[in-house]
């Protein structure tokens, strides 16, 4: 059985995805041409179902939580569910079209999760990111703040200086007694980075999302 809030949260933004007029409604360009759709920490897989099918397309859907994956292939028998981290891509060099992350790179090692998205998709291949400005991390740092857990402002510290680490320098560093990795996003950390794993074409949209989109180098 999946965790309750975890579900809850994944549902709720299946009910996004699939209304258009909601504000904070934000998806993918799906192609006609795209043949294989990846979706990294696809939770139960909310945001490849209201990508709609297509036949003979291919969608699959990568996240750590078996039980939100073990929930979304019961009720979405048309996609693919794989347990594995953006870090360690358990698929084959250029195997997908399209590679989409809906907030889940921030909670990876950046640079090798970029490295991973490239290397299995086709030269060509597009990608599209949703990601953690440093509001979302002081939001989240003020809170535990205000609240007095004072073991959590001391990671969001750390959250918001491996995020320095990450724009200054494109490298992360694991928090140190859980071995978690974790930042937020700039703008220009991020053209370093998707340039740096070979992307081109690279567009930032600032707004009510920090989204990216990029697609890989055709020598690649």
């Amino acid at each position: 059985m999946a965790n309750p809030s975890a579900l809850a949260y994944h549902l709720r933004e299946l009910a996004i995805a699939l209304d258009p007029q909601s504000p904070l409604h934000a998806m993918p360009d799906v192609r006609g041409a795209d043949r294989a759709v990846l979706d990294i920490g696809c939770g139960i897989g909310q945001t490849l179902a209201a990508c709609g099918t297509m036949p003979g397309r291919r969608l699959v859907g990568l996240d750590v939580d078996r039980e939100c994956l073990d929930y979304g292939a019961r009720r979405f028998a048309h996609i693919d569910f794989v347990v594995g981290t953006a870090e360690r891509l358990p698929f084959q060099h250029g195997a997908f079209d399209l590679a989409v992350s809906r907030v889940a790179l921030p909670y990876s090692d950046l640079g090798r999760s970029l490295d991973e998205i490239a290397r299995v998709l086709a030269p060509d291949g597009r990608v599209w990111l949703t990601l953690h400005p440093f509001a979302t991390t002081w939001s989240h740092f003020v809170q535990s703040l205000r609240g007095g857990d004072f073991r959590d402002v001391v990671f969001r510290g750390y959250v918001m200086a491996n995020g320095l680490l990450f724009h200054c320098l494109g490298r992360q560093l694991r928090f140190p007694f859980n071995q978690r990795c974790e930042s937020f996003q700039t703008v220009g950390g991020m053209r370093r980075g998707l340039r740096k794993a070979g992307f081109t074409d690279i567009h930032i949209q600032r707004g009510r999302h920090f989204l990216c989109t990029a697609r890989k180098r055709a020598g690649d």
